[in-house]
């Protein structure tokens, strides 16, 4: 990890670079008064503050719920950059084997930087010093056999006094700010059955709010809302629709194809708070690659990825749900990835 400071030390900004598995590089940038390196708890924000436009602290996946990563910090720009340089550096020894990738964006609170690694090992680091104030190891079963893409996390969340982070093993964690130390951990789905979670959580009003990934191994794609004080499930909702709702009937009547036909969600939420909707898109279908065996009418799997198939319906992909959990209205993407 490094740490870039402009070279006017009474006005300067931070701008913290932390990245992938054994160095790693984000960026993170931060006024001089918050890089104290403090152990202030963060409060249970409200919409407003996730909603605007971040400033000195970086407190949600994306800057802020609208997942713009926009910063309108201005202290580093053109003039200056050239004369930036390294200040301390950090290996956190986690995640450093092959398999592992290094895709999260860390979060920042007054001072302290929030990342996790590949395992799902995460680390609270003082923004001043590069000292790690605490550690949590996942300690991940190493014969887990349905990551799909490379073992990786692309982040925590971050509200009232917690950390919380998704698992490769399916599990939704809640961590102490202060200490790491676990708060509650409940099991979104097993990865025995396919699943993994590969997401930043994203925190909002109180809620966790989760998707799943697996669509390679036939999963059925879901977002799951959590109570963050004791990770009590509120509500879920499936990217697939299963008998009785909207959808269902562009789905074979016939066998059980909607119970796996992907639609996995592994990036995290947007949230509209004027207007109380959730906003992700979905990954790729299942079977991906084979179209051979697969109905185009199981288009309506909101898939983002197109699959080897003639019909060029398969691409609705987006939905629209309220925070509630109540389905509104579809929506379109022209995502082309899949995880």
């Amino acid at each position: 990890m490094h740490r870039f400071l402009a070279l006017d030390r009474r006005h300067r900004r931070l701008l913290e670079l932390v990245g992938a598995a054994a160095v790693i590089a984000a960026i993170v940038v931060v006024s001089l008064a918050a890089t104290s390196g403090g152990s202030s708890a963060a409060p249970a924000f409200s919409p407003k503050q996730l909603a605007s436009t971040p400033g000195d602290d970086w407190i949600t996946n994306g800057g802020s719920i609208s997942n713009d990563r926009y910063s309108a910090l201005d202290q580093i720009n053109t003039s200056n950059v050239a004369q930036l340089k390294g200040i301390w550096h950090v290996h956190l020894k986690s995640g450093v084997a092959a398999k592992y990738s290094g895709e999260a964006q860390p979060l920042e609170y007054k001072g302290v930087i929030y990342t996790i690694t590949g395992a799902d090992d995460v680390f609270a680091i003082n923004a001043t010093t590069g000292a790690t104030k605490w550690v949590y190891h996942a300690q991940l079963n190493p014969k887990i056999t349905t990551v799909c893409c490379g073992w990786t996390s692309r982040g925590v969340a971050l509200g009232d006094g917690r950390v919380y982070l998704g698992q490769l093993d399916g599990k939704l964690v809640a961590l102490d700010q202060q200490t790491g130390k676990v708060e509650w951990k409940t099991r979104v789905m097993p990865w025995q059955q396919g699943y993994t979670i590969t997401s930043a959580p994203l925190y909002y009003d109180g809620r966790i709010y989760t998707g799943v990934s697996g669509a390679d191994n036939g999963i059925r794609g879901r977002v799951t809302a959590y109570d963050a004080k004791n990770g009590k499930m509120l509500w879920r909702f499936y990217t697939i629709p299963g008998p009785g709702q909207v959808g269902h009937d562009t789905w074979p009547q016939t066998g059980d194809a909607w119970k796996h036909g992907g639609a996995s969600v592994w990036q995290t939420p947007a949230v509209d708070p004027d207007l109380g909707l959730l906003y992700f898109s979905t990954g790729n279908a299942s079977p991906d690659f084979d179209g051979s065996v697969q109905e185009t009418t199981s288009s309506s799997a909101r898939s983002s990825r197109s699959t080897r198939q003639r019909a060029s319906t398969a691409g609705t992909s987006r939905r629209s749900t309220t925070t509630s959990g109540t389905t509104t209205r579809p929506a379109r993407s022209c995502s082309s990835t899949s995880r």
